[in-house]
């Protein structure tokens, strides 16, 4: 999306249609209703972004959440910005209230508009005046006076924005990294059943490690909205490295996703901020280091993804960004595919095991542990799905025994998670309607 300048005709028009609107809707209206009326307070003269989008969709579900009976709805996503209109059965004071602490929840909210109109079209004061953005004192007053300029109070705005977009997809990369954990069973590796082929690892602590990683994955995201290089997102990343072995003892548990949910997640600041496809965005920046990182990876003696990379050819996480992620699309296609069944993350984790190169497994089986995993997803892919479930609790005891674990798979399956959801809050981002 490409977001556009409005002019004061423009915004004056669109006014008068939301007034012709709210109109309409009240029509129909008896005592028992009320009409509220969502929209953004953004200054300057774009109205509407990726950014101001996404904190719309969370306003409105937050709002939707509140469960009040609705009769009817509009939605206008405009270039003077996006709007919604919901007539509901409820009491107009209370519900006043209730979208008065929503425009108080959270920095970015001070953004949200909540009009609550009576069934005879008055509109419904706040109890508590507005905060300006820039001093804290009352926003009328500010307003009044031009007291600190539009720059910065669009410079203000903006901040509250980033803000807001790298909290939001922070918190959606940790809950990826925990979906993917709680999946059971995984085949080999640490769920809720048992430890897999893991010593050293359980569920604790996987979840103190993600718990650890998410100021980085704020930070990546602000990388990607701001165009920041692969060497300040590096440095970032040996920060989380850190942070993580901080908080497992030294165990490596997310090590991989430091790299490759890292890149994603630049890729979806830099998309909400400039357009063009996340992925795409995380994969060209992966490629400016790319090669570089393989050779290094010759030379080094202490990791098992150099060893892998030198005995096997198997490029890894380094070579699966490069080529644009294509495996963690495919795992989060196959999501979608098994959306509405039991378990979606297992069934989604078989199918990626039959056609990743799994450098985990390359170290600790060999080419005869990887072909032996394979060749079983591959098995109980084609079951009923009915029996897939049973049948991979039979291929975990059997990874136990023979040590291997599917590392590589479960990174996919979380990259997976991360950009079903990033489809999902990205859906009304690029197309402006009327």
């Amino acid at each position: 999306m490409q977001p556009s300048s409005v002019t004061l005709t423009e915004m004056l028009d669109a006014r008068e249609r939301r007034a012709r609107e709210q109109s309409a809707m009240l029509a129909s209206a008896d005592d028992s209703c009320c009409l509220v009326s969502l929209s953004l307070n953004i200054a300057g003269d774009v109205k509407r972004t990726a950014k101001t989008r996404l904190l719309f969709d969370r306003g409105l579900a937050v709002f939707d959440a509140l469960g009040f009976p609705e009769i009817n709805r509009r939605i206008t996503d405009a270039k003077t910005g996006t709007e919604a209109l919901i007539l509901i059965q409820a009491d107009a004071a209370k519900v006043k209230e209730a979208t008065e602490r929503i425009e108080d929840a959270f920095p970015a909210a001070r953004l949200y508009d909540f009009d609550v109109l009576t069934f005879r079209g008055e509109k419904l004061s706040r109890r508590t005046p507005r905060k300006c953005l820039i001093c804290g004192g009352p926003a009328a007053d500010c307003a009044r006076s031009r007291a600190h300029g539009l720059d910065a109070v669009k410079a203000a705005t903006e901040a509250l924005l980033d803000d807001f977009c790298a909290d939001t997809l922070a918190c959606t990369a940790h809950f990826a990294l925990e979906r993917e954990l709680m999946t059971t069973p995984k085949p080999g590796l640490v769920d809720r059943n048992n430890n897999g082929a893991h010593a050293d690892m359980d569920v604790p602590l996987f979840l103190r490690s993600a718990a650890s990683l998410v100021p980085y994955f704020r930070t990546a995201v602000l990388s990607g909205l701001q165009s920041g290089s692969m060497a300040q997102l590096r440095e970032a990343g040996l920060s989380a490295e850190r942070a993580m072995f901080a908080a497992t003892n030294g165990v490596n548990t997310h090590k991989g996703m430091i790299y490759s949910m890292g890149l994603l997640l630049y890729g979806m600041g830099k998309a909400l901020r400039f357009g063009g496809d996340a992925v795409d965005h995380a994969a060209a920046l992966a490629k400016t280091d790319a090669e570089e990182r393989l050779l290094n990876a010759l030379a080094e003696t202490g990791t098992n993804g150099a060893k892998v990379y030198r005995d096997h050819g198997a490029r890894g996480a380094v070579g699966e960004a490069a080529d644009g992620f294509f495996h963690a699309r495919y795992c989060a296609d196959r999501l979608k595919a098994h959306e509405g069944t039991e378990n979606p993350g297992a069934l989604a984790l078989v199918d990626v095991m039959v056609v990743l190169e799994d450098v985990n497994l390359l170290h600790r089986g060999g080419e005869d542990g990887l072909r032996f995993a394979r060749e079983n997803a591959l098995r109980i892919a084609m079951l009923p799905e009915d029996e897939r479930i049973d049948a991979l609790r039979a291929l975990d005891r059997e990874m136990i025994v023979r040590n291997l674990s599917p590392g590589g798979a479960a990174d996919m399956l979380a990259l997976g998670f991360l950009l079903d959801a990033w489809r999902t809050l990205s859906k009304d981002l690029w197309e402006v309607g009327v």
